[in-house]
């Protein structure tokens, strides 16, 4: 054996879903970008409105044909929502293996010369998402990809009607 593998290891990611059709474009965004792609919803409490939202997601999931889990995070409640979701997904990709995760949210990051990663606003006009992710510590960043950070939001809407989501 000459220790040449033709064989590329493919790049998974878990995406952050719920029932958005940012969330589908940024499904199929990631898929095109040749990441294999697991979804995961992200539960914090045990309310209606919560179930609901969850169940949400996973029909997204079923129409998109990707398995999606549910993590419950009732114990991270407490914290700010958006933190708290992405940690949860943070922990469940360490333990399913995974190297990144993924939002359907309009913002980008960028990795500067001494490897940190840093949030900025899209680019593409669209609404500024990135307060939202602003109370996410730097070990997230760095393995948090926002596929949605480079179009606006009409060409999302376009991929979306023609994934048929």
């Amino acid at each position: 054996m000459d220790g040449f593998n033709t064989f590329e290891k493919q790049d998974k990611v878990l995406l952050g879903l719920n029932s958005g059709a940012d969330a589908a474009a940024a499904y199929r965004i990631l898929q095109q970008q040749g990441f294999a792609v697991a979804a995961a919803v992200v539960r914090l409490t045990d309310t209606p409105e919560e179930h609901a939202a969850v169940d949400a997601a996973r029909a997204l999931a079923k129409k998109l044909d990707v398995e999606c889990v549910t993590l419950n995070a009732e114990a991270l409640a407490g914290q700010d929502a958006e933190a708290a979701r992405f940690a949860a997904l943070l922990t469940a990709a360490d333990k399913l293996g995974i190297q990144y995760i993924a939002s359907g949210r309009y913002a980008r990051i960028e990795t500067d010369a001494q490897g940190m990663s840093h949030l900025f606003a899209p680019e593409s006009g669209a609404p500024d998402e990135s307060g939202k992710l602003a109370a996410l510590p730097p070990e997230v960043l760095s393995r948090l990809i926002l596929p949605l950070g480079d179009f606006a939001p009409e060409d999302v809407a376009e991929m979306a009607e023609d994934f048929k989501l």
